[in-house]
């Protein structure tokens, strides 16, 4: 776990945003700067719901005072059989309702209130974490009238305006980039980090002017490394002839 230490007479309340894999806080002064962050890899799928008021303890104790704390929390926590469920709030609406649920705590020292998430009923979907995110986008740029796009396992695509979500789609981006580059034939090609900018906006291009061709270009990739591979092997030595 890592964990920044934080004076708690200047600390005024606790934000968390809890995934499905990582749990995530800050702890903020009154005029919403961070002043500490504490993360771990505890996310919400792997918790029953006695152990998330201890996983919490655990990040940010040494935060706490002997008066309660605010801790705001978004994310999976509020998901069904998690934490407590936060239902979700329907499309078109604010990114952050009015109605955050209180959760009671054995430890008095904390005030926990879970955001609910956004749901859209057609096409179906659903977010829980990234309402967070575009709530501080439109406190940042409240005139803001457009598409946001939010990176992430799942990447949601957002339209924005009059500082409401009118709708939302979500893209399994990460997940199906996990899935091919951990399970499937492309395990041996796809490289587990590095960047290369020119690669990307060249699949870039190509997803979009040809989006039904990506499943064959994908395994084109492998081919193409046989095909080096073979070239290689059958490429005569430095300084040998060629049969």
């Amino acid at each position: 776990m890592k964990s920044d230490a934080a004076r708690p007479d200047r600390l005024d309340w606790i934000a968390v945003d809890w995934g499905s894999s990582n749990l995530r806080a800050w702890g903020m002064d009154a005029g919403g700067r961070p002043l500490a962050e504490a993360s771990a890899p505890t996310g919400a799928s792997s918790l029953a719901p006695d152990a998330f008021e201890p996983t919490l303890l655990a990040a940010i104790r040494p935060w706490l005072r002997d008066r309660p704390t605010d801790v705001i929390v978004c994310g999976m926590a509020g998901a069904r059989g998690a934490w407590r469920e936060a239902p979700y709030a329907a499309v078109p609406c604010p990114p952050s309702p009015a109605n955050p649920i209180r959760v009671s705590t054995a430890d008095t020292r904390l005030a926990v209130r879970i955001l609910p998430g956004l749901s859209q009923a057609e096409p179906p979907d659903v977010m829980r974490g990234e309402e967070t995110q575009i709530a501080g986008l439109l406190a940042g740029e409240p005139h803001f009238d457009g598409v946001a796009c939010l990176p992430g396992t799942h990447t949601k695509w957002a339209h924005l305006s009059a500082g409401e979500v009118v709708s939302f789609a979500s893209y399994m981006t990460g997940e199906v980039f996990a899935l091919l580059a951990g399970q499937s034939v492309l395990r041996r090609t796809v490289a587990p980090d590095g960047w290369n900018e020119a690669a990307f906006l060249t699949g870039a291009e190509e997803g979009f002017a040809r989006p039904e061709r990506v499943p064959a270009r994908l395994f084109g990739l492998r081919a193409g490394t046989r095909s080096s591979a073979s070239s290689t092997r059958s490429s005569p030595a430095p300084g040998s002839r060629a049969s």
